[in-house]
């Protein structure tokens, strides 16, 4: 996830799905995914919330790409095994600057800490929400409160594989169930699952590229996608 300050410009009131209430959002948009990684005997420990170590381990560089993504599906002994952030120590674990691919990365102090906990699927967000690729969003709770629905009418119609590997096209219509420390504003973070392919257009990874959505009111569509990620 990246970190941007912004502020979210609210518009006037409009009609949409039927409701007098819907409101017009201007959001920019980055994406983020599940790396999938080798176990390392010589790496790093993951350690769950006791700060007790897992058994798990990852190249330091690897671990930090862990740490940054917040998921990760680790592959040991011929198994894949789903890890999500657990929360952070109050020490650092390791700096990730001393990688050379993250040498310039600012949040280093949040991401030494992280803490890791077993999980499923493709992990849980926030509230034990399941992450659902390419449906997903991290978001700022401020501006976007967690277990809502947005509707984004240049998602509709968008081709992709889901992951069961089929063609399907996007509905337009995002949850919010995640939370990120680079989450900002009108800054949302779209969870791809385990591809690194955006096939979102407006995502353009740029604070400037803003875009419409649209807070859906429609309790119909909320209970819909609040079910969508049990």
């Amino acid at each position: 996830m990246r970190i941007y300050l912004s502020i979210c410009v609210l518009f006037s009131t409009i009609s949409l799905f039927g409701q007098s209430d819907s409101k017009k959002i201007s959001l920019w948009a980055t994406y983020y995914y599940i790396p999938t990684l080798m176990h390392d005997e010589d790496g790093i420990d993951l350690l769950d919330k006791k700060e007790k170590k897992t058994g798990f381990k990852l190249d330091s560089c690897d671990w930090c790409n862990a740490a940054i993504e917040g998921t990760v599906f680790i592959k040991k002994e011929n198994r894949t095994y789903v890890f999500n952030y657990a929360g952070r120590s109050k020490k650092m674990q390791y700096d990730c600057r001393q990688c050379f691919k993250y040498k310039n990365y600012e949040d280093y102090l949040n991401s030494g800490k992280v803490l890791w906990e077993l999980s499923s699927g493709f992990g849980k967000g926030c509230k034990n929400y399941n992450l659902v690729p390419f449906i997903t969003i991290a978001v700022d709770t401020a501006i976007v409160p967690i277990g809502s629905v947005i509707y984004i009418p240049k998602a509709k119609g968008v081709k992709f594989i889901d992951a069961d590997g089929r063609l399907v096209e996007h509905e337009g219509y995002f949850f919010a169930g995640d939370v990120g420390s680079k989450i900002k504003g009108n800054h949302i973070d779209v969870f791809l699952g385990s591809s690194t392919e955006n096939p979102f257009a407006f995502v353009k990874s740029n604070q400037d590229e803003t875009f419409e959505a649209y807070l859906v009111t429609d309790k119909n569509l909320i209970v819909k996608y609040v079910n969508l990620h049990k």
